[in-house]
């Protein structure tokens, strides 16, 4: 049976509380529909930053800094949700060109490649890890995920058309149409490591295994922005690799910063879509946007990750 004691508050009493823990409020009615719109404990995510810190050297205070203001929060929560919205743009760009450099690669090494382990690397394929209570191969996790997204995949015209054509298997140029980005991570780290290079040297890439990391953190951004999660101040769990030896030169300057906060992430964005797909001009957009973040108090795009001097990197250019 469940302990949990602290009652429903309709959006009245929410506000309240947050007044009585010292957040001044220019409009109420608009900070009411700001908690319809995103939630009560989703704002308190965007509050924390404001909480007073413990002088015992704890978690927080319950109760805010003088000159909180609801007004400031919702201006971050903008930003936050603009953010999320144009990243998720940046990592599909980035997924459908991944996509697309995998299938040309490994379908040049064997149409059905995604499905042969012949055409992929063997220590990859047999590195074993668990997964719901059980332990498998790479491979057969990989070709257990396959089935599944072919499954899913089994209305789309494409794909009927095919098999009702040519039969099983299909082709991974057909194939990875029905890929979503984490089989995309998937499969690319189990092709050959010439193959996976091959893909690496078109992205811009001096080292495979820094795009190992690079498609991993970036399905992890992926899924924070399609899911809503805030973004602006997060600690990354999922960190992109920066090796100086391995960094283009666009990108020399993170190799000196953190790896777990957003702005690496989004350099990282920009840069990969500069060379896979330079014709959406989507590093431009984000210069712009990150320069709107909002002017308020204690607040700046540094807590994201970012050096006073970002808009002077070469990436931005």
């Amino acid at each position: 049976m469940s302990t949990y004691t602290k009652p429903h508050l309709d959006y009245h009493q929410q506000l309240a509380l947050i007044k009585s823990r010292g957040a001044t409020c220019p409009d109420d009615l608009r900070a009411i529909r700001l908690l319809q719109s995103v939630g009560y404990y989703n704002l308190t995510g965007y509050l924390y930053p404001y909480r007073q810190p413990d002088p015992t050297g704890g978690r927080r205070l319950d109760t805010f800094l003088p000159g909180t203001d609801l007004a400031d929060v919702e201006a971050l929560v903008e930003f936050d949700q603009q953010l999320r919205t144009y990243l998720l743009a940046g990592t599909q760009l980035i997924e459908v060109a991944i996509r697309a450099n995998v299938a040309y690669v490994l379908g040049r090494r064997d149409p059905f490649g995604q499905m042969n382990i012949a055409s992929l690397d063997a220590k990859a394929c047999a590195r074993r890890y668990p997964r719901g209570g059980r332990t498998d191969t790479a491979l057969n996790w990989w070709l257990a995920k396959y089935d599944n997204l072919q499954a899913r995949a089994k209305d789309e015209p494409f794909v009927g058309h095919n098999l009702r054509k040519y039969g099983q298997p299909l082709p991974i140029w057909i194939a990875c149409e029905f890929f979503d980005f984490g089989a995309v991570t998937d499969i690319y780290e189990l092709m050959t490591h010439h193959d996976r290079q091959t893909v690496a040297a078109a992205a811009g890439l001096r080292a495979e295994r820094t795009m190992r990391t690079w498609l991993r953190s970036l399905n992890y951004l992926r899924n924070a922005c399609a899911h809503n999660k805030r973004l602006w101040n997060r600690v990354l769990t999922v960190k992109p690799a920066l090796q100086r030896e391995d960094l283009p030169a666009d990108l020399a300057s993170l190799a000196g910063m953190g790896n777990d906060k957003p702005y690496s992430l989004i350099t990282i964005t920009a840069f990969l879509t500069n060379r896979l797909c330079p014709d959406a001009h989507w590093a431009d957009g984000m210069r712009t946007l990150l320069a709107t973040f909002p002017t308020i108090p204690w607040r700046s795009l540094a807590e994201m990750g970012a050096p006073t001097t970002w808009a002077d990197e070469p990436v931005w250019k």
